[in-house]
């Protein structure tokens, strides 16, 4: 057989190949290992463009090259357009860096995914033993969910009281998902994750225990511990309470909330690993498990340190932020739940979150739902989302400014959601 001949089979077995790698959204790995590549740097889009396409890539190119007191070559930003899969903008995306609490976006998608939509924290009292009057002989178990939205443990111990229950001859187990207390990395700063503002089931064991017995001695119920060796006793479910992942993600997202964040970070591992974590400063579970990878890909590069975002050690790519937000954009249940509930939106008056006193003209709302991010002491500031255009066309977009002034960054930011949108 001819080389020619060769060369054209190998081509029609391995182009579309090639092309399935390019545009699997799903795995969210095919630019990894090419931002080393200079044929892969951010070039303005080769294929030929529909018009009102090619007229945003040169409305954000002139854009770029006119910002006030920012170097572009520390901008990294990537547009593309949903439905198509287009590149509409990209400079310097593939360029490593803290995304800042943009970083909440892969712990909220990646939670998404694994635990699903519908997923719901978990709180209950369960009774095992028999009752005598006032008494109750066995066991009472607490099973314990690292719930952040859980405050007290008040609720649990007045469904006990609510049986009648004023003294326990038995034990009072506790089962909790984590045993310590939340922190944040050790490359952030501490007062970032006050201590004194965790809920009660992020501040570790002993906190809690010491909460549920204040709670027993205000509610009147006396504790004499005893073995209890029948494994047949009668079980009941006197108490439980359910706190949808969704209540989580809101004010996570819309309001950046690190405790939240990190307590969910915590929790994807716990669920989906049933292991603990001894070293989860390092976050590779977060990337490889969330099956939004090829593993044949190395991400050495990429840095996980948390789920909030406030290591300064992180590193993600503007550009697969992007990719995540196609990705959860292709998914209906979470486009639903990015759309309608989690991410903050511009001149809304519950959800504007952390852009309260930005781009709150009425041109802004109901087109821009984005995730807001900020590293003060590093000059950092980023931006990713989704954007509506006029003409109701769908935009994913991250802008990262690295050693910038935060101000005028966000106001870059700004313009270009307003070129976005207009």
């Amino acid at each position: 057989m001819k080389k020619s001949v060769k060369r054209g089979c190998a081509l029609i077995v391995a182009v579309p190949i090639l092309v399935y790698l390019f545009f699997l959204v799903k795995d969210l790995n095919v630019f990894k290992g090419l931002k080393d590549f200079p044929d892969f740097q951010d070039h303005a889009p080769a294929t030929e463009q529909p018009a009102d396409l090619a007229e945003m890539t040169q409305r954000l190119d002139r854009l770029f090259h006119s910002p006030q007191r920012l170097d572009t070559t520390r901008i990294a930003i990537e547009v593309r357009d949903i439905a198509s899969g287009n590149l509409v903008f990209s400079r310097n995306a593939y360029r490593l860096a803290p995304p800042a609490s943009c970083m909440k976006l892969l712990t909220a998608v990646t939670a998404m995914h694994l635990l699903g939509t519908d997923h719901q924290y978990t709180t209950e009292v369960i009774t095992r033993g028999e009752q005598r009057g006032h008494t109750f002989h066995g066991i009472v178990l607490l099973q314990l969910d690292n719930d952040p939205m859980v405050e007290s443990l008040e609720p649990l111990v007045d469904a006990i009281r609510r049986q009648g229950i004023t003294h326990i001859e038995g034990d009072i187990e506790l089962r909790l998902m984590r045993d310590d207390t939340l922190r944040a990395h050790s490359s952030a700063a501490t007062w970032d994750i006050p201590y004194h503002r965790l809920p009660i089931l992020l501040k570790g064991r002993g906190h809690i225990e010491q909460d549920l017995k204040y709670m027993l001695q205000r509610k009147g119920i006396t504790l004499s511990r005893q073995p209890i060796t029948d494994q047949n006793l009668p079980t009941r479910t006197i108490y439980l309470h359910q706190t949808p992942l969704t209540d989580v993600l809101a004010p996570m997202l819309i309001h950046s909330s690190n405790i939240k964040a990190d307590g969910l970070f915590y929790h994807i591992g716990r669920k989906c690993q049933q292991l603990p974590f001894i070293e989860l400063s390092e976050g590779d579970w977060l990337l490889s498990e969330a099956a939004l990878i090829d593993h044949d890909y190395a991400w050495q590069n990429f840095v996980v340190n948390d789920g909030s975002g406030l290591s300064p050690d992180n590193r993600l790519t503007a550009h697969f932020l992007v990719q995540l937000l196609q990705y959860a954009w292709a998914d209906e249940g979470m486009r639903h739940v990015l759309i309608d509930q989690a991410l903050a939106t511009p001149a809304h008056p519950i959800r504007h979150g952390s852009l309260l006193g930005r781009m709150s003209a009425p041109m802004f709302r109901n087109r821009i739902f984005v995730k807001t991010g900020t590293l003060t002491t590093i000059g950092l500031s980023s931006l990713a989302g989704y954007a509506k255009g006029a003409d109701g066309r769908w935009y994913a977009f991250a802008i990262i400014n690295e050693d910038s002034p935060v101000a005028e960054s966000r106001i870059f930011q700004d313009q270009v959601c307003r070129e976005l949108v207009r």
